[in-house]
């Protein structure tokens, strides 16, 4: 089943381990222009022989997910990773986001918070600081990116041009900080109202989420919310730390009792 249609568009989808009835899947959500498998081939695999069953879509127009609409918006993300969880019979998950993907499950936590089990938001922001106006559209820049970056862009036609042409990734570069500018956009109150519980984590030394101090302004708001800012670390803290960042992660999620 590497392709689910979901919302009108196909899905690839890898699993680790087996779904089991009544026991809720981990969802691993990928950051911008990225895929499932870049993202968190590294952690799927032993989340799966710690006894859980393990999601990795890619998101729609990423990797071999298709894009009929060519968009790219996180509420339309997290409609599709609610649905698909709904078309597997899961009646909840463990909602795992990185960046991008953990804007994705942050909408996924406040606008379909029936499908939460439990929800770890990794360099997320819930409103859009004006450091992110003044960086990303520069640092999206397919100009830039040619002559300062071009193994990034090598590794986005890796990713996505066998499914979405070679020339993809600038239309995927100018989509992508176009949302990242429109939000998310919530705010205390909204915050207040989730009832969840919700891990936050963030790199101590994350150029594009620390300085707007966004993981505490998640933790501080989200009642009961814990918060994990590892010392020395930047943006991919799965990856920067991938063995405390898989026992606090399978901590969090173990069942109470």
């Amino acid at each position: 089943m590497p392709i689910l249609e979901v919302n009108a568009a196909g899905l690839w989808l890898e699993t680790f381990g087996d779904l089991q009835p009544g026991q809720p899947p981990i969802l691993l959500i990928h950051g911008a222009t990225s895929t499932g498998r870049d993202d968190w081939g590294a952690v799927a695999p032993r989340l799966a022989a710690a006894g859980h069953a393990v999601l990795v879509p890619d998101c729609r127009g990423h990797g071999r997910s298709a894009n009929p609409g060519r968009s790219y918006a996180f509420a339309e993300m997290a409609f599709d990773m609610a649905a698909l969880l709904h078309t597997l019979g899961c009646d909840r998950a463990h909602v795992i986001g990185h960046s991008n993907g953990g804007n994705v499950a942050l909408r996924v936590l406040m606008e379909h918070p029936e499908f939460v089990q439990t929800c770890v938001l990794q360099a997320a922001n819930a409103y859009v600081s004006p450091d992110l106006f003044e960086r990303e559209p520069r640092v999206f820049d397919p100009g830039r990116v040619e002559r300062e970056a071009p193994a990034w862009r090598d590794e986005m036609v890796a990713l996505h041009g066998a499914t979405h042409g070679d020339g993809y990734w600038r239309e995927l570069l100018g989509l992508t900080v176009a949302e990242i500018l429109r939000g998310p956009n919530y705010t205390p109150a909204d915050l207040a109202r989730v009832q969840r519980p919700v891990l936050v984590i963030q790199g101590e030394a994350d150029p594009v989420n620390a300085p707007g101090r966004h993981a505490e302004f998640l933790a501080q708001h989200i009642p009961g919310a814990s918060l994990w800012l590892p010392e020395g670390v930047k943006h991919n803290v799965h990856e920067e730390r991938p063995a405390e960042w898989l026992e606090r992660v399978l901590a969090f999620i173990a069942p109470a009792g």
